[in-house]
């Protein structure tokens, strides 16, 4: 089989991540999951949608907060699927900012916390140390998601489906909270 051939046919499986970090970011506090792990990860601005089949091919979401607003939960309900999001990673003081592209996990436009050293050596050791620590947090959610879906897929595709309903119905929100699209 052809490289692009596997890469397609996995392609789900990022779709998949990208949309359990979206789900987490907003039930979960954006939190890992594992012992210790004091991160959080949110979908920040900016995100994408796909389909194959439809009029509509692509939306395209920015500006304020698209991963809670409405026409996001309708485009998945109508099967569109997450292409990318910009995400949002902060732990401790520090934040990484970055876009996800979910068929290949590929990272892009990444945004490192700032370093305090000032001289060239020191700088690039402090960048890829925060480099090394950003996909850190990344891999560990991966990890986590692989767990969680090897152990029961069901599982997983019910809560998300419920997930998706529950963000149609806006009942995503905390009790008292205003759901944007019904002000």
């Amino acid at each position: 089989m052809k490289p692009l051939e596997l890469i397609e046919q996995g392609r789900f499986l990022g779709e998949e991540f990208v949309l359990w970090l979206w789900m987490r970011g907003l039930t979960d506090g954006g939190a890992s999951g594992q012992d210790g792990d004091l991160s959080s990860c949110f979908v920040d601005d900016a995100m994408m949608l796909v389909s194959e089949r439809g009029e509509v091919k692509e939306i395209s979401l920015r500006k304020g907060n698209p991963a809670e607003s409405r026409e996001a939960f309708e485009a998945l309900s109508r099967g569109m699927r997450p292409s990318r999001a910009k995400l949002r990673i902060l732990s401790g003081d520090m934040e990484w900012v970055f876009t996800l592209q979910s068929a290949g996990l590929d990272l892009s436009g990444l945004k490192l916390p700032p370093t305090a050293s000032k001289d060239p050596v020191g700088r690039i050791t402090d960048r890829l140390f925060l480099l090394e620590e950003g996909a850190g947090h990344l891999e560990r959610r991966f990890g986590r998601f692989l767990h969680l879906r090897a152990e029961d897929p069901g599982a997983m595709e019910d809560a998300l489906k419920s997930w998706v309903r529950g963000g149609l119905s806006g009942t995503l929100a905390e009790a008292g909270d205003e759901v944007p699209w019904e002000s």
